[in-house]
């Protein structure tokens, strides 16, 4: 059977206009959001010339802090803003949390740390008797200092600053005899801090 051209005309007009009407696929680039870099402290060496590492989160205001000669820092992951080693490969490391609010208020968060390292609970009152204070340009900070107990002993030294409406949580933790080491160094950073000025 024989089909005329002209017959198949307006099937071909159909397929041309709903052709046409097909979108067009376009590519377009989305911008990533802006992160702030908390500054750890001005670049300067350490070591063999090893400039030092700059701390990276989120926050709407930060600290600024400085490191002591031989002190390493590397970026946080997770709620960690920043990890910090002491030298001589101690078994201790610092860290630092900033979290929003009173993150479930002062003895709550102490008797965090004591169960960390296996003692019991306090109160309002051994929470005070455990704490000093040390003064900074970015306020004072609350220090505690804990040693467990029994043949292996672990010791945990946390401070405390508020800025705002921010807590900031700097903890070093480890085995006893190289916290105690590394106790002077973590206290001298705790001492430096300062306002991170916004850039």
């Amino acid at each position: 059977m024989k089909i005329r051209f002209a017959a198949l005309l307006p099937i071909l007009a159909t397929l041309q206009t709903t052709a046409c009407r097909e979108e067009a696929i376009t590519r377009s680039r989305v911008p990533k959001a802006e992160t702030r870099v908390v500054r750890a402290a001005p670049d300067r060496a350490i070591g063999e010339g090893m400039p030092l590492p700059k701390s990276v989160g989120q926050a709407a205001r930060g600290l600024a802090w400085t490191l002591p000669p031989g002190w390493q820092e590397v970026p946080g992951n997770g709620m960690r803003l920043a990890t910090f080693a002491p030298p001589g490969n101690l078994k201790t490391e610092a860290t630092v949390v900033a979290l929003p609010g009173d993150s479930g208020g002062e003895l709550a968060n102490v008797n965090r740390w004591r169960g960390q390292i296996a003692l019991p609970p306090t109160d309002e009152a051994g929470m005070a008797a455990s704490r000093t204070t040390l003064a900074t340009k970015a306020g004072p900070a609350a220090i505690y200092d804990f040693t467990s107990t029994g043949e292996v002993r672990t010791r945990l030294i946390a401070a405390v600053v508020k800025t705002g409406d921010t807590t900031w949580f700097f903890k070093l933790m480890g085995d006893a005899t190289a916290t105690e080491t590394a106790r002077t160094g973590f206290l001298a950073i705790i001492k430096g801090l300062a306002p991170d000025a916004p850039k």
